[in-house]
């Protein structure tokens, strides 16, 4: 059996012109089995550094190697994903890290937001606890 490697008579313009890439999928960030659940604006107390530390949160799991596989934003925290937060750009980040975004529909029908959800997908109660029910582990801010 003879190679080409090994051709003498090999025409030396048969490559010519030819493009070759090899891409390989390589995920930005670890997804680890488990789920952030989001209920308010704010984590621990309703004032300055409580809504600080909601936003930086978000914006350093944006910038994580290890993520959780899916976020939950129910009740007041589905704000968030509206038109207008400030953290849509950074949620869309983590959509691209490979993380699952879910928003309580009946949250976002009750104050009248449905209509501006800019980040994640719509979720009903069955949605959500199937994805509660799928992880190891639940965080509940």
């Amino acid at each position: 059996m003879q190679f080409l490697s090994q051709r003498k008579d090999l025409d030396q313009n048969y490559f010519e012109g030819v493009y070759y890439e090899k891409r390989v999928w390589v995920p930005s960030a670890r997804v680890s089995n488990f789920l952030m659940m989001f209920t308010r604006l704010y984590i621990g107390e309703n004032d300055d550094l409580g809504k600080a530390s909601f936003r930086d949160i978000i914006i350093t799991l944006s910038e994580s190697e290890l993520v959780p596989r899916t976020l939950v934003f129910w009740n007041n925290a589905v704000k968030a994903c509206v038109e207008g937060s400030p953290l849509v750009a950074a949620l869309h980040k983590i959509e691209r890290l490979g993380v699952k975004i879910l928003v309580a529909g009946h949250a976002l029908d009750l104050l009248n937001l449905k209509s501006d959800l800019r980040a994640g997908k719509l979720a009903n109660h069955f949605d959500l606890m199937d994805a509660i029910n799928q992880v190891q582990k639940v965080v509940t801010f």
